[in-house]
């Protein structure tokens, strides 16, 4: 009897310890005829692997998990642009009253970049933290409030390490005419950890009439350099058919301090959002629209246009012979986007294929490109 007594517990621990884990994994293979978004045209296949792996505490009125993600980028042709990342991270989520109207969502974690030969350029680690708080004003009226931090540290360009803060409001609202509309505001700031230097001298560098040698006297002043922006967004989107939707986004986001970095190549100066996507580099309206249509069989396709114009800080634009045309780069970024997804739910898979087809219009001719990408994604979750 005690055999069998052992036995059923063990199938129950080995049950709770399985219904607790949860993993995710995700395959994809994409062809991208220009890997650099710029005029050189760059062609190249990478192959994606995802490994998301957790464990999740349950309880009446809160959850807290724990994962580790782990991620690799292949490429076929170049193959020392491969890299490979790594991210662990604790979640934790409460409800703040009986009814459950008001929610909180904390999570917090750490992230590193790991690349090859002149790519380790690119070595970075982040620590990063985000509170969000969800209250329901009402069942068709939700507001949020949000703060994001990360810490970000490169290995071997600590010029470039910086700290972010992120606050946002976000209103959400559902009308019985299938219409919902998001209002949302977002204040941030980019502080660089190192000092920009700047030194000025004065006094005479000759003899006066009864004096000695000219006094000489030097102010050294250093200040952090950082860059803040806001931005705002206005999202509508209408039921048209029982399986069709349209949403169109706007959204304008403006530098109230523009103080960037770039470091020089070959080709001159090189935003930073080469190496870190940097969307504190310039100011500009960006428009959306976005068709979706829920298919049978549990599928669905969006078709996607958007166009974003990019009036940059403090970014100067060239011609191919390095030659000065502007003291400003604009670029116009129009991107069309098709999606097709396909989900398995009875087995936890999913299918996706995506194709992008981008142009961005620069007075900067060496980012005056267009770009064509497709994907396939196989993802699964357990």
């Amino acid at each position: 009897m005690k055999y069998v007594f052992c036995l059923m517990f063990f199938f129950a621990i080995h049950h709770l310890l399985i219904a607790q884990c949860f993993f995710n994994s995700d395959i994809s293979a994409m062809y991208d005829n220009n890997i650099d978004n710029n005029y050189l045209q760059i062609t190249d296949k990478i192959t994606s692997g995802l490994i998301d792996i957790g464990y999740l505490w349950r309880k009446e009125k809160y959850e807290i998990s724990t994962s580790y993600t782990g991620s690799i980028n292949y490429y076929t042709k170049l193959t020392d642009r491969t890299n490979y990342s790594h991210q662990f991270q604790i979640d934790y989520i409460q409800s703040l009253d009986e009814e459950g109207s008001t929610n909180l969502d904390a999570s917090a974690g750490i992230s590193s970049r790991i690349d090859r030969e002149v790519y380790v350029l690119y070595d970075h680690t982040i620590f990063h933290g985000n509170i969000n708080l969800e209250h329901y004003l009402s069942d068709a009226t939700i507001f949020e409030s949000n703060y994001y931090f990360q810490l970000v540290r490169f290995k071997n360009l600590s010029d470039f390490n910086h700290t972010e803060h992120n606050l946002g409001i976000q209103f959400s609202l559902s009308f019985e005419t299938k219409t919902s509309l998001i209002l949302k505001a977002d204040y941030g700031m980019k502080i660089y950890a190192s000092e920009n230097s700047t030194t000025t001298s004065s006094g005479n560098n000759g003899y006066g009439q009864g004096q000695g040698n000219a006094h000489l006297t030097t102010n050294i002043q250093t200040s952090s350099p950082s860059v803040s922006q806001i931005s705002g967004l206005v999202r509508i989107g209408q039921s048209i058919l029982e399986n069709t939707g349209i949403s169109f986004a706007a959204q304008y986001q403006t530098n109230l301090k523009k103080e960037s970095r770039y470091f020089a190549s070959s080709y001159g100066p090189i935003p930073d959002d080469v190496i870190f996507d940097d969307h504190y580099g310039y100011n500009g309206l960006l428009i959306s629209l976005m068709l979706t249509q829920v298919l049978p069989f549990n599928s669905r396709v969006r078709i996607i246009f958007s166009r974003q114009n990019r009036e940059y800080s403090s970014l100067q634009a060239y011609d191919l012979d390095w030659n000065l045309v502007s003291n400003k780069r604009n670029d116009k970024r129009t991107v069309y986007s098709f999606q097709f997804r396909k989900n398995f739910d009875s087995i936890g898979l999913s299918i996706m294929a995506t194709y992008d087809y981008i142009v961005n219009s620069s007075n900067d001719l060496f980012y005056d490109y267009v770009n064509n990408a497709m994907m396939i994604k196989l993802s699964v979750e357990i």
